[in-house]
C-alpha cells in the first residue's frame, strides 16, 4: 500500500521512488557475495554482508513503496535520481569494509584495520562503484578474500552502470529512456531501452568470461583471473596484488592489454563485432579510428619520453601504461612516481580524454574530442566560403543542420569547461593538503580521480587528510556522472534555477 505524503510534490516522490529502486542493488550484491565468504571459510564476514543487505533492502523498500510514483519523470528528474543514487549506494557499499574491520582480532592485518576509519571504507566503496581504482588499501594481498571479491564486484557492477543493471528488469517506457541517458549514455543497440541494456549485459558477460579465460591461460591463478577479469573489462583497476599487474609476468601483462582495450570500445561496436563478425566495425566511425590512432601515437610518444629520461627502452611498460591511462583502467606495472614529469603529463592528458563514448571508460570521451576537431575544421571552412555558398556540416557520414552542429559543439565545450574547472579546484585543494607533492603529481592524481582511472603517484592513501579524501571522492562522483547531474542536484538543493518539482 502506498501512503500519501501531502507535503512532498509528486516530482519529488517520483525521484525518491526510483532512488529506492536503485538502492536495492548493493543489498543484492551483498547476498550474492555470501558464497565467497562460505567458500573461503571467512564466516566472520557473513554478518557484515547481511547487514549491508538489510540496510540496502530497508532503505530501498522505504523509498520505493512509501513514495508514490505520481508523474512521469523528465531528464532533469532522471539526472537527480542518478546523482542521489550514486551518492548513497557507495555509503551502503562501505559497510562490509567498515564492519569487517571493527570485528578485528589480534591476527587482523593493519591493511584491514585502516577501514575502522569510516572515511577509508567510504573512499574504497566510492572508488569501486565509480570504477575508478584509486585505493587507500596498504597491501591488497593481505585483504580477506571476501573484501578482495567485494572490491572487484563493485567495480564490475559500477563499470556497466547501476542504472543499466536495474533497467534490464523494467518494462520499456519513456522514463526508462530518461534514466538511461542520465548516466551519460546515448547510443541504442535495440528497439527499446530494455532491449539495449540487455544486449549490453550480454556483451559484458561474454567479454568478462573471455577475459578471465585469457588471463588464466596466460598463467594467472584462477582467483586472480576472476578478480582481474572483473576489473579489467570494467576499466576499474582494482587489483588483489600489492604491485598491481607489476606482480605478474610480461606474458600476463600482455594478455591484460586487449582486455583493457575491449573495455574502451563502445558496446554497439562490440555487439556488431559479435553478431556480424566484421572486424571493420572496430574502425567504422571517427571516434574508434581516433582510438586506434591515439593508442599508436601515445605509445610512441611515451616510449620516446621514457627513453629520453631513463636511457632504457621501456616498451612494455610504456605500452601498458598508455593503454591503461587512455582506457581509464588504472592497472599499473611500474612505480609511476619515478617517471619523468613529461611522461606524467602525457598520461594525465590520456586520462582526461578517455576512450570511446558508450563503453565503460571515464574521461571526456573521444566522441567529444572529435567534435572539437570538427569544430576547428568547420570554422576554417567557413572562412573560405563565398557569399552565395552554404556550409555543409557532416560527421560520420551524417549531414547535420547548422543548429545541430552548434548544439553539439556547445554541449562538448560546456562539459570541457566544467572538467577544467573541476581539475583546477581539485588541484588547488590538494596543493594545500599535500604541500610536499609536486604540481605535476597533484595534477596527475586529480585527473585520475575525475577521469575514473585509478593510476596513482602515491598521493592517495590512508594517511591522506580527510579533506583530501573527500575531494577525491567528489571528483570520482563528478567524473562517473559526467558532472552535469551533480550540478543539477546541487542547484536544486541550493534553490538555483528550476526546482526539483519542475
Amino acid at each position: 500500500m502506498k501512503i500519501k505524503f501531502p507535503y512532498f510534490h509528486p516530482g519529488i516522490q517520483s525521484i525518491l521512488h526510483y532512488v529506492g529502486l536503485l538502492l536495492h542493488v548493493p543489498g543484492i550484491m551483498a547476498l550474492a557475495s555470501l558464497p565467497v565468504c562460505i567458500w573461503f571459510g571467512e564466516y566472520d564476514a557473513i554478518w557484515p554482508f547481511l547487514a549491508t543487505a538489510i540496510a540496502s533492502g530497508t532503505t530501498g523498500q522505504f523509498c520505493y513503496r512509501l513514495f508514490r510514483h505520481i508523474q512521469p519523470i523528465r531528464l532533469r528528474h532522471a539526472m537527480l535520481i542518478a546523482a542521489i543514487s550514486w551518492a548513497i549506494i557507495p555509503l551502503l557499499g562501505a559497510i562490509p569494509f567498515w564492519a569487517i574491520a571493527i570485528n578485528a582480532n589480534l591476527q587482523t592485518p593493519q591493511t584491514v584495520l585502516e577501514f575502522q576509519h569510516f572515511e577509508n571504507a567510504l573512499f574504497e566503496a566510492f572508488s569501486g562503484f565509480t570504477s575508478t581504482g584509486l585505493t587507500v588499501t596498504l597491501h591488497e594481498n593481505e585483504l580477506p578474500h571476501s573484501l578482495q571479491w567485494w572490491r572487484s564486484f563493485t567495480q564490475w557492477i559500477g563499470g556497466v552502470g547501476i542504472i543499466v543493471l536495474v533497467l534490464s528488469t523494467l518494462e520499456p517506457s519513456t522514463e526508462a529512456d530518461q534514466l538511461y541517458r542520465s548516466e551519460g549514455r546515448q547510443q541504442h543497440i535495440g528497439l527499446t531501452v530494455k532491449e539495449t541494456v540487455r544486449r549490453i549485459w550480454w556483451v559484458y558477460l561474454i567479454y568478462t568470461g573471455l577475459g578471465m579465460i585469457l588471463l588464466h591461460i596466460a598463467g594467472m591463478p584462477c582467483w586472480d583471473a576472476i578478480n582481474h577479469g572483473f576489473t579489467g573489462i570494467a576499466t576499474g583497476g582494482f587489483s588483489i596484488r600489492d604491485q598491481s599487474l607489476g606482480s605478474y609476468s610480461p606474458m600476463i601483462q600482455l594478455a591484460v592489454i586487449p582486455l583493457m582495450i575491449a573495455g574502451a570500445i563502445s558496446f554497439p561496436i562490440h555487439y556488431q563485432l559479435i553478431t556480424q563478425r566484421r572486424l571493420s566495425a572496430l574502425w567504422q566511425d571517427s571516434q574508434h579510428r581516433a582510438l586506434w590512432l591515439l593508442l599508436f601515437l601515445g605509445v610512441l610518444a611515451l616510449l620516446l619520453e621514457t627513453y629520453w629520461f631513463s636511457g632504457t627502452v621501456l616498451w612494455l611498460d610504456s605500452l601498458f601504461q598508455w593503454v591503461s591511462a587512455l582506457g581509464t583502467c588504472g592497472f599499473e606495472t611500474v612505480d609511476l612516481d619515478s617517471w619523468s614529469p613529461s611522461s606524467k603529463l602525457l598520461l594525465s592528458l590520456a586520462m582526461v580524454i578517455g576512450g570511446t563514448a558508450g563503453s565503460t571508460v571515464g574521461g571526456l570521451k573521444l566522441r567529444r574530442l572529435i567534435v572539437f576537431y570538427k569544430a576547428v575544421v568547420w570554422r576554417f571552412r567557413q572562412l573560405d566560403l563565398k557569399p552565395h555558398q552554404l556550409m555543409r556540416y557532416q560527421l560520420d557520414n551524417k549531414v547535420l543542420t547548422e543548429s545541430a552542429a552548434n548544439n553539439m559543439i556547445a554541449s562538448a565545450a560546456v562539459l570541457a569547461i566544467l572538467w577544467i574547472g573541476a581539475i583546477a579546484l581539485g588541484v588547488l585543494i590538494l596543493l594545500h593538503l599535500v604541500p610536499e607533492a609536486s604540481l605535476i603529481n597533484i595534477v596527475f592524481e586529480t585527473a585520475s580521480a575525475l577521469g575514473s582511472v585509478g593510476l596513482s603517484v602515491g598521493i592517495t592513501g590512508p594517511d591522506l587528510h580527510w579533506l583530501g579524501k573527500l575531494t577525491l571522492i567528489v571528483l570520482m562522483w563528478l567524473g562517473r556522472l559526467e558532472i552535469i547531474p551533480v550540478l543539477v542536484l546541487l542547484s536544486s538543493l541550493l534553490g538555483v534555477g528550476n526546482q526539483i518539482k519542475h
